[in-house]
């Protein structure tokens, strides 16, 4: 005589937990498909805001671009009153600068930067700096030299239309009483 037919009592149970058995592995399967699915929709979601972020840093480093730029044009004056012209000095908003070729990006797009379109002078002479008084020589050729100090406003865009726009202060030597 088997083991079960001396106790049929376990056999009676042993058919009843096989229906719990089966409803706790569902409730289980539900569980972890849930747990999968807002994975799922955390990865997608994280992966919009890189490229959102992603997006910015392109207008900054556009608008970055244009400083640079912007600086090489403020090297170039001759003197305070040099005003550039838009936009065969510096490029304005009609005429931005691209920092690609349109094959490197799907829309054919690319991160540009320009003069910013809100202020009337972009580049402009705003001030002299501190005369340097102690241990420094400042004079070249007979002319005393001083930094002057220009205000640089440019915009740089990506080619989802984000805008950045950098306002810097820049100096440059120019002759005292030039």
């Amino acid at each position: 005589m088997s083991f079960l037919e001396k106790h049929p009592a376990l056999r009676v149970r042993s058919k009843r937990e096989g229906g719990v058995a089966l409803m706790l592995s569902i409730l289980l399967l539900i569980a972890v498909s849930g747990l999968a699915l807002s994975t799922m929709q955390t990865v997608a979601s994280d992966g919009t805001v890189a490229g959102f972020q992603n997006q910015e840093q392109m207008a900054f480093y556009a608008a970055e671009a244009g400083v640079a730029d912007a600086r090489m044009v403020v090297r170039n004056m001759g003197s305070r009153n040099e005003v550039p012209t838009y936009p065969a000095d510096f490029p304005d908003q009609g005429t931005p600068v691209a920092l690609a070729t349109p094959g490197d990006y799907q829309t054919g797009q690319q991160p540009v930067y320009y003069a910013d379109p809100a202020v009337a002078q972009p580049i402009a002479y705003i001030g002299e700096g501190k005369q340097c008084t102690e241990g420094c020589n400042m004079t070249l050729g007979g002319l005393k030299y001083n930094h002057t100090k220009w205000q640089i406003e440019v915009v740089g865009e990506s080619p989802s239309g984000d805008q950045k726009r950098l306002e810097v202060v820049a100096t440059r030597l120019l002759a005292v009483g030039y």
